[in-house]
């Protein structure tokens, strides 16, 4: 069974519980528990760890980075043979920390092969989706959520198809994204269809909305 995020169990001295998505298991007690952000595990990964409590320095430096306009959070992606679900994780690190915080961290699932046109894959990827949307529901049943379909991304790829959902917690966010590419695009800059979850911190999501870009 594909695990694809887990949430920590609290009690009094340590985290220490599990979730799957794509089934989710959970005794009512638990459910009024999970509620904050940094509870919850992409690739045994969460907000607010050390980077370094999982991979070594070496890693994070020479991983593909990416860089804003404002240089406070930098971007690093981590393909690791080590990955039990995902095949690759995103991590959103900020500038001249030396702890290597984590504030921010996002997994992908592919779909078909990098690019090679898959139209099946948006039915795929809904279908994975929306199990995921449906436990994500169960769990989060105050949170505020909202929706978004769409076909095209702007001028890079028209044919583009889009599915996306949104979930506003007290400390967080958590998105689940489908993206399936367009032939021409997809074929030219080597693309994969892919579904991703991504959890980001309030701070990391506040600055990228009002700063990065700036």
């Amino acid at each position: 069974m594909l695990q694809i995020i887990k949430i920590k169990q609290v009690n009094f001295f340590k985290y220490s519980f599990f979730l799957t998505v794509l089934i989710l298991i959970f005794s009512s007690q638990n459910l009024s528990k999970a509620n904050d952000i940094t509870q919850f595990e992409i690739e045994g990964m969460s907000i607010g760890d050390s980077l370094l409590d999982y991979v070594n320095k070496r890693t994070i430096n020479t991983s593909r980075k990416y860089e804003y306009d404002d240089e406070k959070f930098y971007t690093i992606d981590l393909i690791l043979d080590k990955f039990k679900n995902y095949y690759a994780v995103q991590i959103h690190l900020k500038k001249n920390d030396q702890k290597f915080k984590i504030y921010g961290i996002g997994g992908a699932i592919k779909f078909g092969e990098p690019g090679k046109y898959f139209p099946e894959s948006i039915k795929q990827c809904k279908n994975q989706m929306t199990i995921i949307e449906k436990d994500i529901d169960k769990i989060f049943v105050d949170a505020d959520k909202q929706s978004a379909q769409a076909v095209g991304q702007g001028d890079y790829d028209p044919e583009a198809v889009r599915d996306e959902i949104y979930y506003t917690l007290e400390n967080g966010h958590i998105y689940l994204q489908c993206v399936s590419w367009g032939k021409v695009t997809k074929e030219k800059d080597y693309l994969f269809d892919n579904l991703r979850l991504t959890m980001l911190s309030i701070e990391f999501y506040n600055w990228i909305e009002n700063e990065a870009y700036n």
